[in-house]
């Protein structure tokens, strides 16, 4: 009886103390900006920063949560169990603490300040980007809760952070930040022709077509001090790639691979002309990169960091993160926090929503348009969309392997695709990112269209045979998406 009587009185001190604290009284805000401390030093615990742990704390953190009328500063200092996030368990650790004798004292750094040994929420950091709206071009997929949004607007400061070679930046490297790649039309978005990467091989005189040792890629770029790297010249074979769009990766992301699997058709079973494979990596299928090289989004990411950027990830949070680099940059260079918010941004970018005139005849023409991309056969590898977990998704790709190269062109392999091989390239948002094709190659859709070899030879031929106004009309339904 005892035990309820001295819990229904906190709680009663804590209704008055909230209370007190929305009436903006300084007995119960008690609030010192930014403390004393060093600007990234905090104590755990000390919720409203005012370099003490009481019972405050926990009102600041109770409003926080349940009210949200105010952004903590240091939000390591609320995480007061340090579990890597915020909730009713840190607020209760608290009021353990000052009322049971004790008990419970919250971890480091307690209780003089410091710095956050975890590293995980951050403390007193720039001052986060907006939240644009849910479904917005550049804006997340769905509606964020409070800790998810930190989190994209941590992962979007990542991704617009520019490096430096004191940062881990290089020796080599094709950008010095995301942004710088993955511009358009938003951030997160496709790049121009002028962010493409290289990549080489060579073919022997009996036509097979091998990498080299020291491909297959060539950097740009070198840190001052570092000498540039140099294309092997026993390549022979070279071509650029050109910066995918990340808008909506993060819903193929989370596609199950018995979606995928169930349009892969490697034999052409079908007799339809279209053998689309699923290309395995260590037992996961392939989803992201121009030859479904890579199997998931963090592994994207980490990929990119090493091979785009020079810079180190933890090999713990994605199968392609590389550890341990050459310069003198203590290893991985990039915080663990840090690549979690940034793949969870990226994650979460919304697809490029459709676009539709108001004028009706016009409106018909996209619809007539899309039928005709149905009846030519494009969407035999171009499927209109897939069923994921969270509802269909639109991409217009079945994002397998298929041999749709000009066979008079010479190209790299990858992984276990072959030269001729590419994945389909999703549609959607394709209205804003030409040039085309893997290379950058078609300045338009109509010659993207015209560039497809191989499996796609039939529906080419079908859309050759159509009205140059048929042909506009499939077009005008591309441009749309």
């Amino acid at each position: 009886m005892r035990t309820i009587y001295n819990t229904a009185n906190a709680f009663l001190l804590l209704g008055i103390l909230l209370l007190a604290y929305h009436l903006n009284s300084p007995s119960a805000r008690g609030r010192v900006e930014f403390g004393g401390n060093p600007v990234n030093d905090f104590i755990r615990g000390d919720s409203n920063d005012d370099g003490e742990l009481n019972v405050s704390d926990a009102v600041f953190t109770l409003s926080f949560l349940f009210i949200g009328d105010e952004q903590p500063e240091c939000l390591a200092a609320n995480d007061t169990n340090d579990d890597g996030t915020i909730n009713i368990t840190d607020v209760i650790r608290t009021l353990n603490f000052l009322f049971i004798g004790g008990v419970d004292a919250p971890p480091a750094p307690f209780p003089d300040p410091g710095a956050d040994p975890t590293r995980d929420l951050g403390c007193r950091e720039p001052p986060l980007p907006g939240l644009p709206l849910v479904g917005k071009l550049g804006g997340p997929d769905r509606a964020l809760d409070r800790l998810e949004a930190i989190s994209w607007q941590r992962g979007k400061l990542v991704f617009n952070q520019f490096f430096s070679a004191n940062e881990g930046l290089g020796p080599l490297f094709n950008g010095d930040s995301c942004r710088g790649c993955h511009l358009a039309p938003v951030m997160g978005g496709a790049g121009g022709l002028d962010v493409d990467v290289v990549r080489f091989a060579k073919r022997e005189d009996n036509g097979d077509i091998v990498q080299l040792d020291s491909g297959p890629a060539v950097s740009r770029l070198a840190v001052h001090g570092a000498a540039r790297d140099e294309l092997n010249p026993e390549a022979n074979i070279i071509e650029t790639r050109q910066t995918p769009s990340l808008l909506g990766l993060g819903l193929i992301d989370r596609l199950p691979e018995a979606v995928l699997l169930a349009n892969a058709d490697p034999e052409d079973a079908n007799g339809d002309g279209i053998s689309g494979r699923a290309l395995m990596i260590n037992g996961r299928i392939g989803r992201f990169g121009h030859k479904a090289s890579i199997p998931s989004l963090a592994d994207f990411c980490a990929d990119a960091f090493i091979n785009e950027m020079g810079v180190t990830v933890n090999g713990l949070l994605a199968d392609f993160a590389v550890e341990v680099d050459t310069d003198s940059v203590s290893d991985p260079e990039l915080a663990d926090q840090d690549f979690v918010d940034l793949v969870f941004f990226s994650a979460h970018l919304a697809p490029p929503a459709r676009s539709f005139p108001d004028n009706p005849s016009l409106r018909e023409r996209i619809n007539k348009g899309e039928d005709n991309f149905n009846d030519v056969g494009c969407a035999g590898c171009h499927v209109s969309e897939l069923n994921g977990e969270e509802g269909p998704v639109a991409a217009f790709s079945d994002f397998l392997l298929h041999d749709v190269a000009n066979p008079d062109r010479l190209n790299v392999p990858e992984a276990d695709a072959e030269p001729s091989e590419f994945r389909t390239a999703p549609l959607w948002g394709v209205r804003e990112t030409a040039p085309y094709l893997h290379d950058g190659s078609a300045e338009t859709l109509r010659d993207a269209i015209l560039l497809h070899f191989g499996e796609a030879s039939a529906a080419k031929d079908a859309f050759n045979a159509l009205s140059f106004d048929e042909q506009s009309k499939l077009i005008e339904f591309l441009l749309s998406l």
